[in-house]
């Protein structure tokens, strides 16, 4: 009992992350790490191509920003979580918006790492 309540705590007081361009978004992209940099690029490509689309960064993957995810992606037309990776952290976007928005995926293994325009392909191929 004694950890479950350490485990509450630090879910309460400990989760980070940060947004960019989210407010008037139609699509969220979640990436963290050196995925999130790359993300950031697309995101400028997307809106010069007229495609509103917004990045949520996980900072912390433990706790995940689950609440803040489903707060976020509420009314959105889709999210597309582009990793470097097999695609982990799509499943804990998935069980964060409970089936109410449209959640994708986007990765490359064995240290392939996607250009930005690859980002904003897989958005436009899954999403729109």
């Amino acid at each position: 009992i004694m950890l479950q309540k350490k485990y509450r705590t630090i879910e309460e007081n400990e989760v980070r992350y940060e947004t960019l361009q989210c407010d008037d978004a139609d699509y969220i992209i979640v990436a963290f790490g050196s995925a999130a940099r790359l993300a950031q690029k697309a995101i400028e490509i997307a809106r010069q191509q007229g495609i509103k689309v917004g990045l949520f960064r996980p900072i912390t993957l433990w706790p995940f920003p689950k609440n803040e995810i489903r707060e976020m992606a509420h009314g959105k037309k889709g999210i597309l979580v582009a990793e470097i990776n097999a695609g982990q952290m799509v499943y804990d976007v998935r069980l964060a918006v409970n089936g109410e928005e449209r959640v994708e995926h986007f990765g490359r293994l064995g240290g392939i790492v996607p250009e930005p325009d690859e980002i904003v392909e897989a958005l436009k191929q899954k999403l729109l």
